[in-house]
């Protein structure tokens, strides 16, 4: 027995098959293009490839885009739940970790700071995958993620980002010489695309870690967890740690964090399923 979530978001679609404990058996992801007949496609080839040939017991879906499942999968029962409750509670599974500001790096930017069940969604931002996307097409005619995320990998963004070194000498307010000061404000910025392509995630990591530490000023929040898509990305990883080490906070990207909301969508929907 398995269940069958799904995360249809604006930019990718995050499939998984889930056991009734929350144990991922099988994921899958591709680019989001509106089609039911590719979801159907997709969700087809996962469970190939994982031998699960029974149909699931329920699909649990989550994402704007849940609406291109309407009219699939037969007469297999489906539920959908808010994104905004889907994501933190399959990071809380994936992190082991109940209490944090919980970060979903997706098109956009959500954050919602959870305890326990107490889930609170504390608002968003603009800048997320999409950003990162946009702006590779605007500033090097790149389209295909893979080619992205090729480039990030072999850029380095102080070739294009200003840092507290190049402007002082020593520390200012204890603050290393390697810590940005301007993402895109080098004095001699590089056109190199995959420095640029470098700049450019390092300033989406950037917004989204300095926006959970943010999130966490005032209040008995010391950890941040960080899942979507876009948390995957290796050196995005390595970013965020380095802000949270900045301010003195723990920041974690688990395992399989893009596929936390299609995990939350299956345990809040077998939670609800239980209680019918």
């Amino acid at each position: 027995m398995y269940y069958l979530g799904a995360d249809i978001g604006g930019s990718a679609v995050k499939l998984i098959a889930a056991d009734k404990s929350g144990n991922i058996l099988a994921n899958r992801k591709y680019a989001a293009d509106g089609s039911g007949e590719h979801l159907e496609a997709e969700v087809k080839a996962m469970l190939d490839e994982a031998g699960l040939t029974a149909p699931p017991q329920h699909i649990f879906l989550t994402g704007a885009g849940n609406d291109i499942a309407e009219h699939r999968f037969g007469d297999i029962p489906r539920i959908y739940s808010e994104e905004f409750g889907c994501f933190p509670r399959g990071a809380q599974k994936l992190s082991g970790i109940k209490k944090a500001v919980f970060v979903s790096i997706g098109t956009g930017t959500a954050f919602v700071t959870a305890d326990g069940d107490k889930l609170t969604h504390i608002g968003g931002s603009g800048v997320g995958g999409g950003t990162l996307a946009g702006l590779a097409d605007l500033t090097m005619n790149v389209t295909d993620s893979e080619t992205v995320n090729r480039l990030i990998s072999e850029g380095d963004p102080a070739k294009v980002d200003l840092t507290m070194g190049d402007i002082c000498k020593g520390t200012l307010g204890g603050l290393a010489a390697n810590v940005t000061a301007a993402n895109f404000g080098s004095r001699h910025i590089s056109h190199k695309p995959a420095h640029i392509a470098a700049g450019l995630a390092n300033m989406v990591f950037q917004t989204a870690g300095v926006m959970a530490a943010f999130a966490c000023k005032g209040t008995d929040f010391t950890e941040a967890v960080f899942v979507g898509a876009m948390s995957e990305i290796p050196e995005g990883k390595a970013i965020l740690e380095a802000v949270g080490d900045l301010h003195g906070l723990k920041f974690t990207v688990p395992p399989k964090a893009a596929y936390a909301g299609a995990l939350g969508a299956v345990i809040l929907g077998l939670e609800r399923t239980q209680n019918i």
